[in-house]
Protein backbone atom coordinates (compact mmCIF):
# COMPACT_ATOMS: atom_id res chain seq x y z
CA UNK A 1 0.00 0.00 0.00
CA UNK A 2 1.38 3.22 -1.06
CA UNK A 3 1.37 6.21 1.77
CA UNK A 4 1.80 9.64 0.66
CA UNK A 5 -0.88 11.61 2.44
CA UNK A 6 -0.91 11.55 6.62
CA UNK A 7 -3.23 13.19 8.57
CA UNK A 8 -2.70 13.80 12.77
CA UNK A 9 -5.88 14.98 14.66
CA UNK A 10 -4.62 16.62 17.67
CA UNK A 11 -1.76 19.04 17.42
CA UNK A 12 -1.12 19.06 21.46
CA UNK A 13 2.07 17.40 23.41
CA UNK A 14 2.09 14.13 21.04
CA UNK A 15 0.57 15.28 18.11
CA UNK A 16 2.91 18.23 16.89
CA UNK A 17 6.06 15.82 16.80
CA UNK A 18 4.05 13.22 15.63
CA UNK A 19 3.89 15.26 12.61
CA UNK A 20 7.34 16.06 12.70
CA UNK A 21 8.56 12.51 12.31
CA UNK A 22 5.98 11.97 9.35
CA UNK A 23 7.17 15.22 7.78
CA UNK A 24 10.56 14.68 8.30
CA UNK A 25 10.34 11.25 6.54
CA UNK A 26 9.13 13.43 3.29
CA UNK A 27 5.24 12.57 3.66
CA UNK A 28 2.64 15.27 3.22
CA UNK A 29 1.18 15.90 6.47
CA UNK A 30 -2.38 17.26 7.90
CA UNK A 31 -2.19 18.28 11.40
CA UNK A 32 -5.69 19.48 12.52
CA UNK A 33 -6.80 20.30 16.46
CA UNK A 34 -9.70 21.68 18.20
CA UNK A 35 -8.01 24.27 19.24
CA UNK A 36 -6.82 27.14 17.47
CA UNK A 37 -4.15 28.55 19.80
CA UNK A 38 -2.59 24.98 20.01
CA UNK A 39 -2.98 24.91 16.09
CA UNK A 40 -0.97 28.12 15.70
CA UNK A 41 1.80 27.00 18.41
CA UNK A 42 2.45 23.71 16.47
CA UNK A 43 4.56 24.88 13.68
CA UNK A 44 6.85 27.14 16.01
CA UNK A 45 7.24 23.67 18.48
CA UNK A 46 8.17 21.39 15.47
CA UNK A 47 10.78 24.61 14.23
CA UNK A 48 12.33 24.37 17.81
CA UNK A 49 12.46 20.70 17.90
CA UNK A 50 14.26 20.73 14.75
CA UNK A 51 16.68 23.11 15.75
CA UNK A 52 17.45 21.38 18.70
CA UNK A 53 17.82 18.34 17.03
CA UNK A 54 20.01 19.81 14.41
CA UNK A 55 22.04 20.99 16.99
CA UNK A 56 22.67 17.82 18.81
CA UNK A 57 23.59 16.17 14.80
CA UNK A 58 20.43 13.95 15.42
CA UNK A 59 19.13 15.39 12.00
CA UNK A 60 20.84 16.93 8.70
CA UNK A 61 20.17 20.49 8.67
CA UNK A 62 18.92 19.94 4.88
CA UNK A 63 16.15 17.95 5.67
CA UNK A 64 15.66 19.37 8.99
CA UNK A 65 14.68 22.59 6.57
CA UNK A 66 12.19 21.14 4.45
CA UNK A 67 9.86 19.53 6.36
CA UNK A 68 8.11 22.25 7.92
CA UNK A 69 6.83 23.09 4.59
CA UNK A 70 5.41 19.38 4.26
CA UNK A 71 3.20 20.42 6.89
CA UNK A 72 -0.28 21.50 6.84
CA UNK A 73 -2.46 23.52 9.25
CA UNK A 74 -6.11 22.49 9.14
CA UNK A 75 -8.84 23.70 11.66
CA UNK A 76 -11.52 21.82 10.18
CA UNK A 77 -10.98 17.53 10.66
CA UNK A 78 -13.09 16.89 7.94
CA UNK A 79 -10.75 18.56 5.16
CA UNK A 80 -7.23 17.26 7.50
CA UNK A 81 -8.68 14.05 6.01
CA UNK A 82 -9.63 14.01 3.06
CA UNK A 83 -7.01 12.95 1.36
CA UNK A 84 -4.90 10.96 3.65
CA UNK A 85 -3.94 7.60 2.98
CA UNK A 86 -2.79 6.93 6.88
CA UNK A 87 -4.33 8.76 9.86
CA UNK A 88 -3.18 9.27 13.60
CA UNK A 89 -5.60 9.95 16.24
CA UNK A 90 -3.22 12.04 18.93
CA UNK A 91 -6.64 14.03 21.50
CA UNK A 92 -6.72 13.75 24.86
CA UNK A 93 -6.76 10.96 26.73
CA UNK A 94 -10.08 10.09 27.41
CA UNK A 95 -12.30 7.44 26.24
CA UNK A 96 -15.54 9.08 25.06
CA UNK A 97 -13.38 12.15 23.64
CA UNK A 98 -11.05 9.41 21.41
CA UNK A 99 -14.50 7.70 20.26
CA UNK A 100 -15.70 10.93 18.98
CA UNK A 101 -12.62 11.75 17.00
CA UNK A 102 -12.21 8.48 15.34
CA UNK A 103 -15.78 7.89 14.39
CA UNK A 104 -15.19 11.61 12.64
CA UNK A 105 -12.28 10.40 11.15
CA UNK A 106 -13.66 7.50 10.03
CA UNK A 107 -16.79 9.00 8.82
CA UNK A 108 -14.54 11.85 6.68
CA UNK A 109 -11.47 10.05 5.20
CA UNK A 110 -11.19 8.00 2.08
CA UNK A 111 -12.00 4.06 1.81
CA UNK A 112 -8.73 3.07 1.75
CA UNK A 113 -7.08 4.74 4.67
CA UNK A 114 -5.85 3.31 8.00
CA UNK A 115 -6.92 4.55 10.80
CA UNK A 116 -4.63 4.88 14.00
CA UNK A 117 -4.90 5.95 17.86
CA UNK A 118 -1.74 7.05 19.82
CA UNK A 119 -3.48 6.37 23.22
CA UNK A 120 -1.69 5.66 25.95
CA UNK A 121 -3.61 3.49 27.59
CA UNK A 122 -7.17 2.10 26.14
CA UNK A 123 -7.81 -1.42 23.93
CA UNK A 124 -7.49 -1.35 20.28
CA UNK A 125 -11.20 -2.91 20.91
CA UNK A 126 -12.34 -0.43 23.56
CA UNK A 127 -12.02 2.35 20.75
CA UNK A 128 -12.55 0.82 17.14
CA UNK A 129 -16.32 0.22 18.71
CA UNK A 130 -16.27 3.90 17.22
CA UNK A 131 -15.93 2.87 13.70
CA UNK A 132 -17.74 1.47 10.79
CA UNK A 133 -15.30 -0.27 9.31
CA UNK A 134 -12.49 -1.70 12.36
CA UNK A 135 -10.80 -3.45 9.85
CA UNK A 136 -8.42 -0.44 9.52
CA UNK A 137 -8.09 0.38 12.80
CA UNK A 138 -4.93 -0.25 15.04
CA UNK A 139 -2.96 1.08 18.22
CA UNK A 140 0.18 2.74 17.25
CA UNK A 141 1.62 3.50 20.86
CA UNK A 142 3.99 6.62 20.23
CA UNK A 143 6.27 7.81 23.43
CA UNK A 144 7.20 11.21 24.51
CA UNK A 145 9.02 12.97 22.98
CA UNK A 146 7.74 11.00 19.83
CA UNK A 147 10.50 12.84 17.27
CA UNK A 148 13.16 11.03 19.73
CA UNK A 149 12.37 7.77 21.27
CA UNK A 150 12.67 5.45 18.07
CA UNK A 151 9.87 2.65 19.65
CA UNK A 152 6.05 2.85 18.56
CA UNK A 153 3.80 -0.29 20.20
CA UNK A 154 1.25 -1.68 17.40
CA UNK A 155 -1.85 -3.08 19.16
CA UNK A 156 -3.95 -4.62 16.60
CA UNK A 157 -8.16 -4.60 17.20
CA UNK A 158 -9.57 -7.87 17.11
CA UNK A 159 -10.78 -7.19 13.59
CA UNK A 160 -7.79 -5.54 11.97
CA UNK A 161 -6.89 -6.81 8.59
CA UNK A 162 -3.91 -8.61 8.13
CA UNK A 163 -2.93 -5.57 5.09
CA UNK A 164 -3.75 -3.11 7.74
CA UNK A 165 -1.43 -4.03 10.48
CA UNK A 166 1.74 -5.48 7.90
CA UNK A 167 1.14 -1.79 6.19
CA UNK A 168 1.63 0.03 9.51
CA UNK A 169 4.72 -1.94 10.56
CA UNK A 170 6.40 -0.81 7.24
CA UNK A 171 5.39 2.34 7.44
CA UNK A 172 6.93 2.84 11.17
CA UNK A 173 10.15 1.52 10.36
CA UNK A 174 10.11 3.74 6.97
CA UNK A 175 9.64 6.78 8.60
CA UNK A 176 12.91 5.41 11.52
CA UNK A 177 10.55 4.18 14.41
CA UNK A 178 11.67 0.57 15.84
CA UNK A 179 7.82 -0.95 16.19
CA UNK A 180 6.46 -3.93 18.89
CA UNK A 181 3.88 -5.71 17.38
CA UNK A 182 1.74 -6.98 20.45
CA UNK A 183 0.15 -10.82 19.84
CA UNK A 184 -2.74 -9.61 22.10
CA UNK A 185 -5.38 -6.76 22.52
CA UNK A 186 -4.33 -5.67 26.04
CA UNK A 187 -5.02 -2.14 27.72
CA UNK A 188 -1.37 -0.53 28.62
CA UNK A 189 0.28 -2.70 25.84
CA UNK A 190 3.65 -3.67 27.41
CA UNK A 191 5.64 -0.16 27.91
CA UNK A 192 2.65 1.26 30.51
CA UNK A 193 2.03 -2.29 32.11
CA UNK A 194 5.77 -2.04 32.99
CA UNK A 195 6.33 1.37 33.49
CA UNK A 196 2.77 1.40 35.95
CA UNK A 197 3.75 -1.02 37.47
CA UNK A 198 7.56 0.44 38.86
CA UNK A 199 5.59 3.49 39.57
CA UNK A 200 2.90 2.16 41.76
CA UNK A 201 5.64 0.23 43.61
CA UNK A 202 7.84 3.97 43.87
CA UNK A 203 4.52 5.42 45.47
CA UNK A 204 4.30 2.54 47.58
CA UNK A 205 7.62 3.11 48.97
CA UNK A 206 6.90 6.99 49.63
CA UNK A 207 3.72 6.13 51.12
CA UNK A 208 5.10 3.84 53.67
CA UNK A 209 7.85 6.16 54.68
CA UNK A 210 10.51 3.96 53.55
CA UNK A 211 12.67 6.09 51.42
CA UNK A 212 11.96 9.95 49.98
CA UNK A 213 10.80 11.21 46.55
CA UNK A 214 14.30 11.82 45.88
CA UNK A 215 16.05 8.79 46.73
CA UNK A 216 13.36 6.77 44.95
CA UNK A 217 14.05 8.42 41.61
CA UNK A 218 18.00 8.36 42.74
CA UNK A 219 17.35 4.54 42.82
CA UNK A 220 15.98 4.02 39.50
CA UNK A 221 17.68 6.19 37.27
CA UNK A 222 20.99 5.79 38.76
CA UNK A 223 21.06 2.21 39.51
CA UNK A 224 18.99 -0.62 37.12
CA UNK A 225 17.20 2.30 34.98
CA UNK A 226 21.06 3.28 33.83
CA UNK A 227 21.27 -0.50 32.42
CA UNK A 228 18.03 -0.65 30.17
CA UNK A 229 18.94 1.05 27.12
CA UNK A 230 21.63 -1.68 26.56
CA UNK A 231 20.41 -4.56 28.76
CA UNK A 232 16.73 -5.14 29.14
CA UNK A 233 14.90 -6.55 31.69
CA UNK A 234 14.58 -10.18 30.27
CA UNK A 235 18.09 -10.13 28.81
CA UNK A 236 19.12 -9.43 32.51
CA UNK A 237 17.48 -12.25 33.84
CA UNK A 238 18.88 -14.53 31.61
CA UNK A 239 22.36 -12.44 32.49
CA UNK A 240 21.45 -13.36 36.28
CA UNK A 241 20.00 -17.01 35.44
CA UNK A 242 16.51 -17.77 35.73
CA UNK A 243 17.23 -19.19 39.02
CA UNK A 244 18.38 -16.29 40.74
CA UNK A 245 15.31 -14.70 39.67
CA UNK A 246 13.05 -17.28 41.18
CA UNK A 247 14.75 -17.36 44.49
CA UNK A 248 15.00 -13.94 44.46
CA UNK A 249 10.87 -13.34 43.74
CA UNK A 250 10.30 -16.58 45.78
CA UNK A 251 11.09 -14.41 48.77
CA UNK A 252 10.08 -11.01 47.73
CA UNK A 253 6.86 -10.76 45.39
CA UNK A 254 4.78 -11.36 48.76
CA UNK A 255 6.04 -8.03 49.69
CA UNK A 256 5.48 -6.18 46.98
CA UNK A 257 2.82 -4.03 46.67
CA UNK A 258 -0.59 -5.32 44.37
CA UNK A 259 -3.22 -2.61 45.12
CA UNK A 260 -5.98 -2.63 41.81
CA UNK A 261 -6.06 1.34 42.85
CA UNK A 262 -4.36 4.57 43.15
CA UNK A 263 -2.92 4.71 46.97
CA UNK A 264 -4.19 6.90 49.17
CA UNK A 265 -1.12 9.28 48.98
CA UNK A 266 -1.81 10.05 45.30
CA UNK A 267 -5.72 10.45 46.02
CA UNK A 268 -5.47 12.83 48.70
CA UNK A 269 -2.50 14.68 46.67
CA UNK A 270 -5.12 15.35 43.69
CA UNK A 271 -7.65 16.03 45.87
CA UNK A 272 -5.14 19.12 47.21
CA UNK A 273 -4.73 19.77 44.21
CA UNK A 274 -1.24 19.13 43.78
CA UNK A 275 -0.82 17.84 40.29
CA UNK A 276 2.82 18.08 39.50
CA UNK A 277 4.73 20.12 37.78
CA UNK A 278 1.24 22.31 36.40
CA UNK A 279 0.01 22.88 39.87
CA UNK A 280 3.65 23.74 41.14
CA UNK A 281 3.60 21.39 43.53
CA UNK A 282 3.34 17.09 43.55
CA UNK A 283 6.12 15.07 45.16
CA UNK A 284 8.47 17.60 44.44
CA UNK A 285 7.93 21.45 44.38
CA UNK A 286 7.66 23.09 40.85
CA UNK A 287 8.39 26.78 40.96
CA UNK A 288 8.10 29.17 37.86
CA UNK A 289 10.65 27.81 34.77
CA UNK A 290 11.61 24.75 36.15
CA UNK A 291 9.77 22.08 34.50
CA UNK A 292 10.41 23.92 31.01
CA UNK A 293 14.31 23.47 32.58
CA UNK A 294 13.60 19.64 33.00
CA UNK A 295 12.06 19.25 29.81
CA UNK A 296 14.90 20.83 27.83
CA UNK A 297 17.23 19.02 30.13
CA UNK A 298 15.56 15.68 29.13
CA UNK A 299 15.49 16.18 25.55
CA UNK A 300 18.89 17.14 25.23
CA UNK A 301 19.97 14.17 27.03
CA UNK A 302 17.73 11.49 24.98
CA UNK A 303 18.83 13.16 21.83
CA UNK A 304 22.56 12.62 22.98
CA UNK A 305 21.73 8.98 23.87
CA UNK A 306 19.82 8.08 21.33
CA UNK A 307 22.99 8.94 19.47
CA UNK A 308 25.13 7.32 21.23
CA UNK A 309 22.73 3.88 21.25
CA UNK A 310 23.06 4.23 17.38
CA UNK A 311 26.68 4.62 17.31
CA UNK A 312 27.07 1.33 18.98
CA UNK A 313 24.78 -0.74 17.57
CA UNK A 314 22.29 -0.68 19.92
CA UNK A 315 19.84 0.51 17.25
CA UNK A 316 20.08 -1.91 14.60
CA UNK A 317 17.19 -2.32 11.96
CA UNK A 318 14.87 -4.01 13.54
CA UNK A 319 13.90 -6.94 12.53
CA UNK A 320 10.69 -8.23 10.09
CA UNK A 321 7.80 -9.24 12.11
CA UNK A 322 5.19 -11.31 10.55
CA UNK A 323 1.92 -11.01 11.35
CA UNK A 324 0.25 -14.18 12.61
CA UNK A 325 -2.73 -14.58 9.89
CA UNK A 326 -4.84 -16.44 12.72
CA UNK A 327 -4.39 -13.63 15.22
CA UNK A 328 -4.88 -10.60 12.26
CA UNK A 329 -8.21 -11.51 10.12
CA UNK A 330 -7.87 -11.10 6.16
CA UNK A 331 -10.24 -8.31 4.46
Amino acid sequence: MKINNVAVIGAGTMGHGIAQVFALAGLQVALTDSDDQVLEKAKPRIQANLAACVEHGFVDPDMAAAAPARITLESNLAEAVAQADFIVEAVFENLDVKREALRQVDEYCPAHAIITSTTSSFRAGDLAVALAHPERFLVTHYWNPPYIIPAVEVSPCERASTKVVEATVTLLKAVGKYPALLKKDVAGFIGNRLQHALRREAIAIVAQGIASPEDVDLIARLSFGLRLPVVGPLETVDLGGLDLTQAIQTYLLPKLERSTEPRPLIQEKVARGELGAKAGVGFFDWPPGRAAEVIRRRDEALLEMVELLRSRGFLQEPSDQQVDEKESKSE
